[in-house]
């Protein structure tokens, strides 16, 4: 910084740094076409007045070009001292003169790039540094790739090379389109929306097959949803398809379904990923069984809504980032002090394992969610497999938890004391309290009686054993059975030592409800997600069984026999 005294500039004790008069300093050419000077006075004035109180300032940076000395950066700084009547300014004067205009520009650029204030000086600039504007010069691809990489050390995360070239196609598309009411670049600098979501909603627009414009979208506002993310890529294909089907046939085939609500529990038909939550919704978890990665298919192929059926990406990077993004769109919905929980298995193909747990792992962290356990179900009774598979015996799913914040909800479990509470132990009926003063035995229904079994079966560690088929949902009352559920009793410890009571917790992959039906039992409220309508009216009758079985005096004992902490919370009526 330099120091101003009496008008006049003290001589700095740095090498690198030349006192120049300032009738020898100009601004340049490229300067003008970069920046817009209206605007930029009560900058300047500011600026002016800042210097005149501190008495410091920084060098202005130059290029000498014969016996002139041009400004790189530091052009209001410049404007600022002319004010102040000074005569002559401390710049930094810069080795290798630009050859071109334009690569002037570049170094204006270069030390402007992240200091502009508005967005549009913004695109600008990188307009120009990418070659996007009517007399565009092309460069070679060594040069383009050293501009890549500057843009990608200026702005950091999320402005990788990819991206990067992303953000350029945007450029390109918005000259080539100028009348455009998408605004991708500005929604890209405005962290709006993802380089990825931009880089699908170009490829919707250039993608011959679906035929797609923008005078189609005047109309149809498909890209419009998908960019303020109202659906996924998957569903804005779809839709593009059933405007061309409507427009072709004058029909529809778009048949909206409604929620269904009760007081403790809500359903939410259709696809995951497009889930809008009941008003004022704010969940306090997430607990669901993911699908099977390219293992089982839910339903045939004349089913509505197969095509958005997540578990069928013909890549395990694309089902992973689609798990994340049901994730991420829970945990918009979701109090800082959330959980997400996630019953998976890992798939093999070619015996070779595909690496789901891990991968899964990987992006829920890359998005920022925080990594908090694993715990293994060991399955007692789990299906044997062939003799031609070179691996041991799988007894085992995994059960991934993550948080939303480090500062999140755990009541820890405890080991039961029979001596503290009454209460019923396996192998026992019912009994009632100890000591003199004995009461009348208390019965406890057998449901409640099951959940206990298994809490004391299991002394709530990192391996859970739990009967593969045991109390699953869609075998109890259910007259068609369905792929892929879990036992009942799976979510129990779960839901008692990360959702509070009367909490919410979100299953996103519905299946027969058992997250549900465990969820009311516990006194806690469910929403469920559920892709396809022929299940709904299952995921219906295991909410009301859920519901109807909550016993509030069995819950309570149960509470006190195996919580840590007493909450002072409503139950359910």
């Amino acid at each position: 910084m330099k120091k101003i005294e009496n008008s006049s500039f003290v001589l700095p004790v740095v090498n690198n740094i030349t006192t120049i008069p300032t009738s020898q300093i100009q601004t340049s050419e490229g300067w003008e076409e970069l920046f817009d000077k209206k605007g930029k006075s009560l900058f300047i004035k500011n600026l002016e007045d800042q210097i005149k109180k501190t008495g410091y300032y920084s060098p202005i940076v130059v290029f000498r070009i014969d016996n002139k000395y041009v400004i790189v950066d530091g052009v209001l700084r410049f404007w600022a001292l002319l004010n102040l009547n000074l005569n002559q300014i401390d710049c930094i004067v810069l080795d290798n003169v630009p050859e071109s205009k334009e690569e002037f520009k570049d170094r204006i650029i270069e030390y402007n790039l992240k200091s502009v204030p508005t967005i549009e000086e913004r695109k600008r600039l990188l307009s120009h540094y990418l070659r996007i504007f009517d007399c565009q010069s092309e460069l070679d691809e060594s040069s383009y790739n050293e501009k890549y990489r500057f843009i990608s050390e200026q702005y950091g995360k999320g402005w990788g090379r990819n991206n990067v070239i992303t953000f350029k196609k945007s450029l390109i598309f918005e000259k080539e389109n100028p009348s455009n009411n998408l605004d991708l670049s500005t929604k890209i600098l405005e962290n709006e929306i993802s380089c990825d979501r931009v880089k699908q909603a170009l490829d919707l627009l250039t993608n011959k097959e679906l035929n797609y414009s923008l005078e189609k979208e005047k109309e149809a506002k498909i890209l419009d949803g998908f960019l303020n993310k109202n659906y996924d890529f998957r569903k804005a294909k779809l839709l593009v398809n059933q405007y061309h089907t409507k427009k072709d046939k004058r029909i529809t085939n778009i048949n909206p379904i409604t929620e269904i609500n009760s007081e403790r529990y809500s359903i939410l038909p259709g696809n995951c990923l497009d889930a809008q939550f009941p008003k004022d919704t704010l969940l306090n978890g997430i607990f669901t069984s993911i699908p099977y990665y390219n293992q089982i298919e839910y339903s045939d192929k004349n089913t509505q809504g197969q095509e958005f059926e997540i578990g069928r990406e013909k890549k395990p990077l694309e089902f992973i980032k689609n798990i994340v993004d049901v994730m991420k769109l829970g945990s918009e919905n979701m109090k800082d002090n959330g959980v997400i929980i996630i019953n998976l298995h890992d798939s093999y193909q070619g015996g070779i394992c595909v690496g789901i747990v891990a991968l899964l792992v990987t992006e829920m962290q890359k998005a920022g969610f925080f990594y908090i356990d694993q715990v293994i179900w060991q399955k007692s009774n789990n299906k044997p497999q062939g003799n031609n598979t070179k691996r041991f015996t799988n007894g085992y799913e995994s059960i991934l938890i993550f948080s939303k914040s480090k500062d999140y909800y755990y009541d820890q479990l405890r080991i039961f004391d029979p001596e503290k509470s009454a209460t019923v132990k396996k192998g026992c009926s019912e009994q009632g309290n100890k000591g003199a003063d004995k009461v009348s035995s208390y019965h406890i229904s057998n449901h409640y009686k099951t959940i206990r079994n298994f809490l004391c079966d299991n002394d709530i560690e990192q391996i859970l054993k739990l009967n593969i088929s045991k109390e699953r949902s869609q075998q109890d009352g259910l007259q068609n059975g369905f792929f892929g559920s879990f036992p009942t009793l799976l979510p129990v410890p779960f839901l008692l030592s990360f959702i509070p009571e009367n909490g919410t917790v979100w299953d996103p992959f519905g299946g027969t409800g058992t997250t549900g039906r465990a969820a009311l039992m516990l006194n806690r409220k469910v929403i469920i997600s559920e892709l396809y309508e022929k299940n709904i009216v299952k995921i219906c009758e295991i909410l009301e069984k859920g519901a109807s079985e909550y016993n509030e005096q069995d819950y309570i004992t149960l509470k006190q026999d195996f919580l840590s902490i007493d909450n002072n919370i409503e139950y359910a009526a």
